[in-house]
């Protein structure tokens, strides 16, 4: 009897054991899913911010469309604005719906305004400049590579291990 009621006893200490490493598991389930969908919301925001800037571009894209096509439908309509300024805010307000705001946070906004300008920015720079761009090592060691030199001779021409070349050849 007395055998019994040892083998039930540790029987239910095994058993809440058990109970708690599944509690335990279901607890880093349930958390995991929470950030997926924090992920997920913060994902939504960043589209809205994306799409709520390009419909923004392109309704002054479109603005600035109509006014070219006006200007060329009516030439002398430039000489009579510079003779009577007219206030363009009045004007642009008018032809122009202002585009509804979106719950987007500011931070959103803000991070696509700044890569937008800096892609901007950056395609300028290659367009004003087309240098070519000096090789890395591991650009270097693949041209070598494929030009049927071999790795001792391409570490010891770019001044770097056998090991460390035959890494750059492999997972460059």
């Amino acid at each position: 009897m007395g055998i019994l009621l040892a083998i039930l006893f540790i029987l239910q200490i095994v058993g809440f054991m058990i109970m708690t490493l599944l509690y335990l598991r279901i607890s880093k389930f349930n958390d995991l899913e929470k950030k997926q969908q924090q992920l997920m919301k913060e994902m939504d925001q960043s589209v809205l911010a994306y799409l709520s800037e390009i419909k923004e571009e392109n309704d002054r894209l479109i603005h600035q469309l109509n006014r070219r096509t006006e200007d060329k439908v009516n030439p002398l309509s430039n000489i009579a604005a510079a003779e009577y300024p007219i206030d363009e805010d009045a004007q642009t307000t008018e032809s122009i719906p202002k585009p509804k705001p979106h719950p987007v946070p500011v931070h959103f906004a803000l991070r696509s305004y700044q890569k937008t300008v800096e892609n901007e920015r950056n395609e300028k720079e290659t367009q004003k400049e087309p240098q070519p761009r000096p090789l890395d090592d591991r650009e270097k060691a693949k041209q070598l590579y494929a030009e049927g030199k071999s790795i001792s001779d391409i570490a010891r021409e770019l001044k770097k291990g056998k090991t460390e070349i035959e890494l750059l050849l492999k997972f460059g």
